[in-house]
């Protein structure tokens, strides 16, 4: 063998030393780190697990402050609800009373109105009966035919006793009309039954 020979395989051998030392020195180093990543992990994973717990038992700082905030957040919308309630109710209260007494004098306005026009229409009424009453009062008394008187003779022996005559009543000859046809049909038709039974 060589020198040359010799010293390639010293210079391989001292490469390949060179390399393994390298390797165990990052081997060591990923270890070390390996090992500290573990560390890291189980301190992680204990630091969960007493927060989870804590979350169980509702004693982690974090939930604590926020249900607070929720809590207080609750309560004043539930007074801010509550003097908005308290506002609608009493507003709503004096609309309907505003409302009511509007309704009551617009009744009451109605109600007079109405009383007033039935009056009127009464009074019109009582007028053209008086009226039409008025005329056939002078109609009936300058139109009543008087009877002619007759002489009476001896009554005969066998002659029936002769019934007094009753006065008829003659119909007016002039009338003035106020009312249709069927109400004039249906007045003569009263009167004539009236001055039948006379």
């Amino acid at each position: 063998m060589s020198d040359t020979d010799y010293t390639s395989e010293t210079d391989d051998a001292s490469e390949t030393e060179v390399v393994m030392e390298r390797y165990d020195d990052d081997y060591l180093e990923i270890k070390g780190q390996s090992d500290i990543l573990n560390r890291m992990y189980k301190d992680k994973l204990s630091n969960l697990e007493e927060q989870l717990r804590q979350l169980d038992e509702g004693i982690h700082p974090d939930y604590v402050r926020r249900i607070e905030t929720f809590e207080k957040e609750c309560q004043d919308r539930l007074i801010l609800n509550e003097a908005y309630l308290a506002y609608e109710t009493e507003r709503i209260e004096k609309e309907f009373i505003s409302e009511q007494q509007a309704a009551l004098r617009d009744f009451e306005e109605r109600k007079i109105e109405l009383k007033k026009s039935l009056i009127a229409d009464l009074e019109e009424k009582k007028k053209i009966a008086e009226s039409e009453r008025f005329s056939l009062e002078l109609n009936s008394d300058s139109v009543e035919t008087k009877t002619s008187i007759t002489r009476k003779l001896r009554r005969r022996q066998n002659d029936p006793v002769p019934v007094p005559e009753k006065r008829k009543r003659g119909l007016p000859t002039q009338l003035n009309y106020l009312l249709d046809e069927r109400d004039i049909n249906d007045d003569l038709k009263a009167l004539t039954k009236v001055i039948s039974n006379r």
